[in-house]
């Protein structure tokens, strides 16, 4: 038996967790692996709300939280995360584990990561962080514009992670979406005299409009994404 130790995504809570986190909770099995949501205040202030913990803030208590619950475990673990929750999995295991020879832990897992490593030419917006010194079992679902997109895109520049990170709804997704394929084709307008440039332009805003449908969230559960990572899961038990 090992512990699978969660963090969930911007806005979560108990009782209002994400689609993703659950359908990896409920993929896992249950006799070889036990699924514990970490909690940590998953905000982004002031988008979240006043007084709400800047999201560096918020992702070192990620961090934390995390240290408290390998620590209290008495099982060796996998620790891990989607969205926002990636994040701070990620950063733990870069900062903390090398520190913390106590704990125990086998892999880092992940979800819809904005620090998706490079594959074929793609990566997560916030860019590649390098190798981590524990396995990193990390699942995109194709064309999410957080984790899947492409090393050149222009919408690097113009997909504002600060942006995306203060959606608190579908509808506000779908205006960070829209806002974001404006930029774009501005972009594209004004690159009149390049019309080498309009095929990336182009492709760029194909890429981000992906959030205008499912592919950061209900992608995973339906393309059994989720699934897939804990059968990987499963793999280090």
């Amino acid at each position: 038996m090992i512990d699978l130790l969660w963090l969930d995504g911007t806005w979560t809570r108990p009782g209002a967790r994400s689609a993703p986190s659950e359908a990896l909770r409920r993929a896992v099995d249950g006799s070889r692996v036990r699924f514990a949501y970490v909690d940590y205040p998953a905000e982004f202030g002031p988008a979240t709300g006043v007084g709400d913990l800047a999201p560096a803030e918020s992702i070192s208590a990620g961090m934390i939280a995390l240290t408290m619950a390998v620590a209290q475990s008495p099982n060796l673990c996998v620790v891990g995360g989607y969205s926002q929750g990636a994040m701070a999995a990620v950063a733990f295991a870069r900062e903390i584990l090398p520190k913390r020879k106590d704990l125990e832990v086998l892999a880092v897992a992940a979800l819809g990561n904005p620090h998706q490593p490079i594959h074929v030419g793609r990566a997560g917006i916030a860019g590649p962080l390098g190798t981590l010194p524990w396995p990193l079992l990390s699942v995109y679902a194709p064309g999410d514009p957080i984790a899947d997109l492409p090393l050149g895109s222009p919408g690097r520049s113009a997909a504002d992670l600060t942006e995306w990170m203060s959606i608190r709804s579908p509808e506000a997704g779908k205006r960070w979406a829209v806002d974001v394929v404006e930029k774009l084709a501005k972009q594209k307008a004004q690159a009149w005299w390049a019309p080498w440039r309009w095929h990336d332009i182009e492709r760029a805003i194909s890429d981000v409009a992906g959030y205008l449908g499912t592919k950061h969230t209900t992608d995973y559960v339906t393309g059994g994404h989720a699934k897939r990572l804990a059968r990987m899961i499963e793999g280090v038990a």
